[in-house]
């Protein structure tokens, strides 16, 4: 799929998150020039969030690497755990084959697989680790998303989402809007030509829930010993938890 394939007019630059193939379209625009925008965009820093995001992990020998995008957070798991390996999921066909490009000398240890997140293709407690970086924003029914990602994860295992979030603080909070608003859409149109693209993705970090309710969420689903994180005055969050060794989903 072409850069141009996927544009928003001016006037129209958001849509619903429960269009998953528009959101699809968006994701397979950018997808090769995704890892210089994110470079830019974040000036560096999600480089240090996705390194405190693997180091979360647990000692895992098989990590689900969800809305796995260009393989970041997987490649950089199995570089730091040599005996492991690593399943990555996303719903963007041209995210995963840029994926597959990055990680040829781990192609042993890895595979790809293009499904949903609220749908995952695997049987229950097959992964020791999970996690998801800056993807539960997009999908159309996060809690959906967790009730699977505890279904397919061991007793004891570990989850770690990592999302860019909105500073509580009023001032900074204004200031993070001015930002993502403003300087996402120039970066998308200088890198990417697709300035539509970083609109919607600035729209989805503001709209999206606080860390606390997603929090809320993961309680709900029967995930413990949730702890968070914030990075850069809150504009990302860690958040780890676990699955009990003996427990059922609430949600």
């Amino acid at each position: 799929m072409k850069k141009e394939d996927f544009r928003l007019s001016a006037n129209s630059a958001t849509y619903e998150k429960s269009s998953p193939q528009t959101i699809r379209a968006l994701f397979a625009s950018i997808a090769k020039d995704y890892d210089q925008a994110n470079d830019f965009a974040s000036l560096g820093r999600h480089r240090v969030w996705n390194q405190k995001l693997i180091d979360s992990i647990s000692p895992a020998q098989h990590l689900l690497d969800l809305c796995a995008g260009t393989g970041e957070i997987a490649l950089g798991f199995l570089k730091t755990h040599p005996q492991s390996c690593a399943t990555l999921v996303d719903f963007c066909p041209e995210m995963l084959h840029v994926a597959q490009h990055k990680g040829q000398k781990f192609a042993q240890r890895m595979r790809t697989i293009c499904a949903d997140a609220m749908e995952l293709p695997f049987p229950k407690q097959t992964f020791d680790a999970v996690t998801l970086a800056y993807g539960i924003r997009n999908v159309a029914q996060p809690q959906t998303c967790l009730q699977e990602v505890f279904r397919v994860l061991q007793p004891q295992g570990t989850f770690s989402i990592l999302e860019l979030t909105r500073p509580s603080f009023a001032p900074l909070g204004w200031m993070h809007k001015l930002y993502t608003y403003t300087c996402l859409p120039l970066f998308g149109r200088y890198i990417s030509n697709n300035a539509s693209a970083y609109r919607y993705l600035a729209k989805s970090v503001q709209k999206f829930v606080a860390p606390q309710e997603l929090c809320e969420m993961l309680s709900q689903c029967g995930f413990e010993r949730i702890r968070t994180q914030s990075f850069l005055f809150g504009t990302a969050t860690l958040i780890t938890c676990k699955k009990p060794y003996l427990s059922q989903p609430s949600c």
